[in-house]
């Protein structure tokens, strides 16, 4: 455990409060202490901002044994439980602050606002996000922002009305412990799982104080015991892959014979490896960065591999990327791999894409985005390849996702189970690894195989059938009247747009002057790709 130590100027300040109140000591909880609460809460205040909550959290308790009603001290607990993902905890001190002194900021209420959010009490949310909205200009950033967060809560309130047909389940103690596990990664047998944890028997067993301040990561792993029906206890991976540093599992390939590794350290600062399994004594190869053009200057992580071992799809930051991280594919080309490919922007969107996973069929890819509509923070999507072109990406919905993250995952070969790391409230501390039975959910569990997305390709013409460039076409949900997406026509007035099978939709048309709608029930065509051409005259 780290011990807190104080900033010079802290030390001087609390010293000489000693010192010149010496004579008038009262003991425990007496002037002294009352003196020097100012520099511990400053030194509380350096533990936040140093990313130290725990450190803050043990600074902001010693000065709110001595003075329970200190505002300060109770509005930064909260913010360190908020930080920790105690989210009951943030709003119980909140309170506690807000019943001492009512009157709060704007950015105070964006704060509640956010705590509402996590704890999914969205009309509560909504509320105080409102009213921090209502501060700003329409066109501000701030005015966007708060808007934007609005829009998440109402449609975590969509979601959660229509749930999805799964089952999740923590996969126990001998996976998951009271510190943070992620990034599972299962095998085409579904006989090992791989995934990241940050716990204390780590290698080298350091916290990370240049950090967080957690334990810094390894990879562990556990084998199906198939006479017990149940998961090996877990355990640090041999071989030479964890070091004393940050180690953390990408992949797992299909055939169980290579992980891909993230390392970031002083020597390099985000970047992808490979470790090769040593089938003579089970153990693990020292991890080899890869060459270009997969690892640049910049940062890449997350990787998947198709079953053929032939193609990848990774995320990476590099220049010409639409926003945060982006999802890029890349073939092997000789001993090397091709230059990579953005996915564009049906795909990518100006914000984070963070994790991402190719099924073995080489053609459905499910990844994590907080640029997609989302609940709340990081979602799961799917997108499908269809006649060369990529679908439109569908929320996987509650309760896969919640308000909170979701964002590292795997999904079995038989597309029966979605292992996945969560904040669900039977978490043993802090992220889980579960498994959701997705058996019953059509999205993923039908038509993996044959494609569970059709095209629609809308040509819009004017009445005298000359194609028109820059039509407005919406497309809608038929039944809930969501809209999905909106796009122009080309030159030759197309628009093509990839959607999830078995499912009603409007689609609207419009030139500025005249506007034209149909209705469709997108059906699976037995064989070969599903594509409905439709035709609007204006």
């Amino acid at each position: 455990m780290k011990f807190v130590t104080y900033p010079l100027i802290l030390v001087c300040m609390i010293v000489s409060s000693s010192v010149l109140l010496a004579q008038d000591e009262e003991g425990e909880g007496g002037i002294v202490d009352q003196a020097i609460m100012p520099a511990k809460i400053l030194a509380a205040r350096h533990e936040f901002n140093e990313n130290n909550m725990r450190g803050a959290l043990a600074l902001y308790r010693e000065v709110l044994e001595t003075d329970p009603q200190n505002t300060t001290a109770l509005f930064g607990t909260a913010r360190c439980h908020y930080n920790l993902k105690k989210y009951d905890l943030a709003l119980e001190y909140f309170n506690k602050s807000l019943a001492i002194n009512p009157k709060i900021s704007g950015d105070d209420e964006l704060f509640l606002g956010e705590i509402y959010h996590r704890l999914a009490r969205t009309d509560e949310a909504i509320q105080h996000y409102q009213i921090y909205r209502d501060q700003f200009s329409k066109g501000s950033e701030n005015f966007r922002y708060a808007d934007e967060l609005i829009g998440q809560c109402r449609f975590a309130q969509e979601m959660m009305s229509n749930k999805v047909d799964v089952r999740i389940e923590n996969m126990g103690a001998n996976i998951n412990t009271r510190f943070d596990e992620y990034a599972p990664s299962i095998t085409a047998d579904g006989k090992l799982i791989v995934f990241t944890s940050r716990r204390s028997d780590t290698k080298g067993g350091e916290l990370n104080e240049k950090g967080d301040y957690k334990f810094f990561e390894d990879i562990y792993f556990s084998e199906w015991d198939a006479e017990n029906s149940e998961w090996s206890r877990s355990q640090g991976l041999p071989g030479e892959v964890n070091t004393e540093t940050h180690d953390a599992v990408l992949s797992i390939t299909p055939n169980g014979d290579g992980i891909f590794v993230y390392k970031n350290n002083t020597i390099t600062t985000g970047e992808i490896f490979f470790s090769a399994l040593n089938k003579a004594d089970n153990t693990w190869a020292l991890p080899e960065k890869m060459s270009r053009p997969i690892n640049t200057s910049f940062y890449e992580g997350s990787i998947s591999m198709t079953a053929d071992g032939n193609t990848v799809y990774f995320i990476s930051e590099r220049m010409d990327s639409r926003g945060q991280g982006d999802i890029y594919v890349s073939t092997r080309k000789g001993d090397g791999w091709s230059s990579p490919k953005n996915l564009g922007e049906i795909i990518n969107t100006e914000y984070d894409e963070k994790f991402v996973f190719i099924h073995p069929n080489g053609k459905t890819l499910y990844f994590s985005s907080n640029g997609h509509q989302t609940m709340g923070s990081y979602d799961i999507f799917k997108t499908e390849m269809v006649n060369g072109q990529w679908s439109i990406p569908v929320n996987l919905g509650y309760p896969i996702n919640t308000v909170n993250e979701e964002s590292t995952f795997c999904l079995t070969r038989d597309n029966k189970s979605l292992l996945l790391a969560a904040e669900y409230s039977d978490s043993y501390g802090e992220r889980d690894i579960y498994k959701v039975d997705v058996s019953n959910y059509d999205l993923i569990s039908e038509g993996h195989e044959g494609g569970s997305f059709g095209q629609i390709v809308a040509t819009v013409t004017d009445n005298s059938g000359k194609p028109l460039k820059g039509a407005d076409v919406r497309i809608y949900s038929a039944t809930g009247g969501t809209l999905i997406t909106e796009q122009k026509t080309d030159k030759a007035g197309y628009v093509r747009v990839n959607l999830p099978l078995q499912l009603h939709y409007r689609i609207e048309v419009s030139d500025g002057k005249a506007n034209s709608s149909q209705e469709i029930h997108l059906q699976r065509n037995p064989s070969g790709e599903t594509v409905t051409k439709l035709e609007f005259k204006l």
